[in-house]
């Protein structure tokens, strides 16, 4: 699949780049709400990837892509019982795109991890050796 939608979330802020073919061409951050801080991780990382999708709605519709995540549980998105109204809402705006969901540990996925942590330190550096996709 040549487009990707990496995601994480923190405490603070998600997180999300779009790649095609391998290379980056478009990254987003952006600080959590108070509310947001507040709600489980699950709910968080599943926020960041609706966001991403929702920012490049444009690049994805009509082509199969893949979102990578670290979030475990969130492999089988479109498979699971909605628990919350909170969660269908969310969910209905995935409905027309073609995609599948990569569990990616969260040591691996460190370009989106960084840009969730963004909102975390009045200061930080981020260096990034290698990243394999």
């Amino acid at each position: 699949m040549a487009h990707q939608v990496e995601t994480d979330a923190s405490g603070k802020g998600i997180g999300a780049i779009l790649s095609q073919k391998g290379h980056p061409i478009a990254y987003f951050s952006q600080q959590l709400s108070a509310r947001m801080q507040k709600v489980s991780t699950y709910h968080r990382e599943m926020f960041a990837i609706i966001h991403g999708v929702s920012k490049w709605r444009q690049y994805l519709l009509g082509r199969k892509f893949t979102i990578i995540t670290d979030q475990q549980s969130l492999r089988s998105l479109t498979k699971q019982t909605i628990q919350t109204s909170e969660q269908q809402k969310w969910l209905t705006k995935l409905v027309g795109f073609d995609f599948h969901i990569v569990y990616r540990p969260g040591k691996q996925n460190v370009a989106a991890d960084a840009l969730s942590r963004n909102f975390e330190a009045a200061y930080m550096s981020i260096s990034i050796t290698s990243v394999e996709l």
